[in-house]
């Protein structure tokens, strides 16, 4: 009898343990990450917490150790073959591909300091700024483009400011929320390229956990089937500058490989993908 009542109590515990999902950013944020992550998590029936009390100061490698360790159960990140191997991933590009779609932030007095760059070639002649982690460092890299980089990202305004490197390249959803939230710096959008390559950003878990990635996969895939996904993508208020601002069309592509993606990548003509220039 006190055998049956100890494993039922386990039981119960892990049951109610699984319910609370400790995710990477904080109460405040209103990125299309989260907001998608939050509806997804109380579709399967879950509530979530935030273990970190400022968000801001927390580096990209610690969330992944945070995740190795179970500290989190869920981030999001831009994927590459290696996050794939060490966590599983949701495969589920969250920004439609829009992340792998990049204009520069620049100093003010450089607004023309692409106007004359028509290829990958004259491109490599400037610098970028990234941090030390990311996959697009690798990516940029693997295409032969001269990188700066720093471990945290706030660093990388003051460091453009500064003229430590050219350019910041910028997912399109990303650059005008950025500049107006760092205002006493005198940054602008570059209008003249878009440098593009495949960039799904996903939500990861612990390999270890089947079942919270099931219940997310579960999820995301019927506000998929149901329109909810699409409607807060096109809702998303990075999503409707890019759309307003960024005058994709009248801007050059540079095409570069990334050869960090898996084999698990959605096929370029899935539906998953948004396709801004149609």
């Amino acid at each position: 009898m006190h055998y049956t009542l100890i494993i039922l109590c386990l039981a119960f515990a892990s049951v109610s343990y699984s319910q609370e999902v400790k995710i990477q950013s904080n109460s405040s944020n209103t990125s299309l990450p989260y907001k998608l992550l939050t509806q997804a998590i109380e579709r399967a029936g879950l509530s979530y917490s935030h273990p970190y009390n400022n968000f801001k100061d927390i580096t990209d490698a610690r969330m992944l150790n945070d995740l190795q360790n179970k500290q989190l159960d869920v981030i999001w990140s831009m994927t590459s073959r290696q996050l794939e191997e060490d966590y599983q991933a949701v495969y589920i590009p969250l920004f439609r591909g829009l992340l792998g779609m990049r204009v520069a932030l620049v100093k003010a007095q450089n607004r023309e300091l692409f106007s004359s760059v028509t290829s990958l070639q004259d491109l490599k002649h400037y610098t970028a700024g990234q941090g030390k982690t990311w996959p697009d460092t690798k990516i940029l890299k693997a295409n032969q483009l001269p990188v700066v980089t720093t471990l945290k990202y706030p660093n990388l305004f003051p460091m453009l400011e500064g003229e430590r490197f050219d350019y910041f390249p910028r997912g399109v959803n990303e650059p005008w929320d950025e500049i107006a939230n760092h205002s006493e710096l005198d940054l602008i959008v570059e209008p003249h390229l878009i440098i593009k390559y495949t960039a799904p950003l996903y939500f990861f878990v612990n390999k270890n956990n089947l079942t919270l990635h099931q219940q997310l996969s579960d999820a995301l895939n019927e506000m998929i089937d149901d329109g909810t996904f699409n409607a807060m993508f096109l809702a998303d208020s990075q999503v409707q500058t890019v759309l307003s601002k960024a005058n994709l069309s009248s801007r050059r592509v540079i095409e570069l490989e990334n050869p960090t993606l898996s084999s698990n990548t959605p096929n370029k003509n899935s539906p998953l993908w948004f396709n801004p220039f149609q």
